[in-house]
């Protein structure tokens, strides 16, 4: 009965989230109520307070969850990786998980260009996830605190990450992960190699 209560629960969160998207993408973000979210979803509004504390929570799609991922899989990374590669191939890795959540990621985007509001939540997410980089890949080196070169990094690899982001939703035709890997061989010089591979730094 737990897992049937949990799976629910998931299921619910879900059909807010892609109501909301779909709402905040075709009215706009400050047009779109959490009446109509919820009429969306074929719950009540009640319900959808014990999911989100407001509407703007929809749009982190798990954000809280992804970031302890992330750290979990750049921790697990080899040490002797270096920072450069260790940020890229996390953020690649983790560019994979949206692979099949395309449509959402798009009309993510469309929810954002209707709101400054959202943008700005946008970008502290984005700051959150760089200093998240920022701290593990100090961490790595056996330090409490990330140096400048850590935080030169992480935003580089953050950079990297919205501008592929930004090509693979406007071109249709474009592979996210690959657009990952070019970014960072015009940064650096050298292919992004599979940790472990020969060729790897």
């Amino acid at each position: 009965m737990a897992g049937l209560r949990e799976r629910q629960k998931v299921s619910t969160r879900r059909s807010l989230e892609d109501a909301a998207l779909r709402l905040f993408a075709e009215r706009g973000y400050d047009a779109t109520t959490i009446e109509a979210i919820a009429e969306q979803a074929e719950v009540s509004p009640r319900t959808f307070f014990r999911y989100f504390a407001a509407k703007d929570e929809v749009l982190d799609m798990g954000w809280d969850r992804r970031q302890a991922e992330l750290v979990s899989r750049l921790s697990a990374l080899p040490r002797d990786l270096d920072d450069a590669a260790a940020a890229a191939w996390v953020l690649r890795t983790m560019a994979e998980d949206f692979l099949a959540e395309r449509e959402r990621v798009e009309l993510r985007a469309a929810a954002l260009a209707s709101s400054p509001t959202l943008r700005g939540r946008a970008a502290d997410s984005l700051l959150a996830w760089q200093a998240t980089l920022a701290a593990v890949l100090a961490e790595r080196a056996g330090l409490d605190h990330p140096t400048f070169a850590h935080r030169v990094t992480a935003a580089a690899a953050v950079a990297t990450w919205v501008a592929a982001f930004g090509e693979w939703i406007s071109d249709p035709g474009s592979d996210l992960v690959a657009l990952l890997d070019a970014g960072y061989e015009h940064l650096h010089g050298t292919p992004l190699v599979e940790p472990g591979r020969s060729g790897s730094r």
